[in-house]
């Protein structure tokens, strides 16, 4: 069965303003449409966003009632922007929370409104988990086998830079751009990243895990994501630390987005060398 697990961001640069004025648009790349997976189900299990000015409130729905019970508003959540010393600060907030999920069925789609001030621009990054998506082949590993296959521990320097298009995702940055020292023919485990600039996301793609967006976020309240990963694979109980060979670092990228134009927030991938490829998701 092909896990998969897929990041989707969704924005709008310059809202209308007004309650629930706003429709937000899959960005360039991304889709709000559920993937048509095969046996088991999917799940939206990680959310954050931002208003880039000031306050804001999503509303959040799909059409099936076992996802959202309605199509009005579904699942209702503020964005506290200008908390904790401004919107522009604190680049991202949690929307989800941990643990609780949203269950999504193929076939459906997610509608995102957002009540919002004129001109502002607002960004949502979430991830959905497949348990059997076709087409998908992707390295995931658990905690406890990537802890097995330790070699040593590593941080690569990447520096993405985000759109000029408020919300949109910046160009794509190879990971081994700006940083050569990656071991050849070597498997890493991607733990997270820190960042010297926050900013709304931080997006990753490349052929170990399928092709697929991954992602977290790297505002001011996250800036303790070297180790995302790896605490989303332990609060899960699932392998969902991604497995990279460095034989594909030249065509795995690194994508910033945020509410802000332009932000360069300065990325190092933080991980561990491995001895030899963990028992992934893949190879299941």
């Amino acid at each position: 069965m092909p896990y998969a697990v897929i990041l989707n961001t969704a924005s709008v640069a310059s809202t209308t303003g007004g309650t629930f004025a706003d429709t937000l648009v899959a960005n360039s790349g991304d889709s709000l449409q559920v993937g048509n997976y095969e046996s088991g189900g999917a799940r939206v299990f990680a959310a954050w966003g931002i208003d880039s000015v000031h306050k804001a409130e999503l509303a959040w729905y799909y059409t099936r009632t076992a996802s959202t019970p309605d199509q009005t508003y579904g699942v209702r959540t503020q964005i506290p922007s200008t908390a904790l010393g401004g919107a522009g600060t604190n680049a991202a907030f949690d929307i989800l929370g941990e643990g609780p999920v949203i269950n999504v069925f193929k076939s459906d789609s997610a509608t995102l409104k957002v009540t919002s001030t004129a001109s502002d621009a607002v960004v949502v990054s979430y991830l959905t988990e497949y348990d059997d998506l076709p087409g998908v082949s992707a390295n995931f590993a658990s905690w406890d086998d990537v802890q097995n296959y330790q070699s040593s521990t590593a941080g690569y320097n990447c520096n993405p830079v985000a759109s000029g298009t408020a919300g949109a995702y910046g160009a794509a940055r190879a990971i081994n751009a700006d940083d050569t020292r990656w071991a050849a023919d070597t498997y890493y485990a991607i733990l997270g990243f820190s960042v010297e600039t926050q900013v709304t996301t931080i997006a990753m793609r490349g052929y170990d895990w399928g092709a697929q967006l991954l992602g977290c976020p790297a505002g001011a309240l996250y800036l303790n994501t070297r180790t995302w990963f790896k605490d989303l694979s332990i609060a899960r109980g699932k392998p969902l630390i991604p497995i990279l060979n460095s034989n594909n670092v030249g065509n795995t990228f690194l994508y910033a987005c945020d509410a802000a134009t332009s932000t360069s927030p300065k990325v190092d991938i933080y991980c561990y060398e491995l001895s030899g490829k963990p028992p992934t998701t893949s190879s299941s």
